[in-house]
């Protein structure tokens, strides 16, 4: 009787490390410093740098304006952003500087989905539309 005992407590055990595992979903972007190169078909004003770094679940960066800041969540290619907030500076150059900051920020409002292809990170609003970020 030990010994069936026995067995089927590894087995238990086994099995719960197994479901550990494969419930594991370890964050990709954790630890991440990246810089936008496209948003949609748009790239970003001369002389702005639109940036975003992630960690512990958070994400801050710049607008190319503004700094913004707030948390993201991942649940398999699912990126969702909350908390949202930024700083209420008026920049009035470059032209185009607030309207390319209010457009980045509807994507980060409206994520769908995010991927890394290759050296890329794409993060897709509901439209299909992406922001398209290179490393730092």
């Amino acid at each position: 009787m030990k010994k069936q005992t026995l067995i089927v407590l590894g087995l238990l055990g086994l099995i719960a490390l197994i479901l550990t595992a494969c419930g594991s979903t370890a964050d990709p972007l954790d630890g991440t410093a990246w810089t936008l190169s496209t948003y949609g078909k748009a790239v970003p004003v001369p002389g702005s740098t639109i940036t975003a770094n992630f960690a512990g679940g958070e994400v801050q960066g710049s607008t190319g304006c503004n700094s913004y800041f707030g948390e993201y969540e991942i649940k398999g290619d699912r990126i969702t952003f909350t908390d949202l907030a930024y700083t209420e500076m008026a920049c009035m150059e470059p032209e185009g500087l607030m309207t390319q900051e209010q457009e980045f920020l509807s994507y980060f409002y409206d994520a769908a989905r995010f991927e890394i292809d290759g050296s890329r990170l794409l993060i897709y609003r509901s439209d299909g539309e992406a922001l398209t970020f290179v490393p730092q």
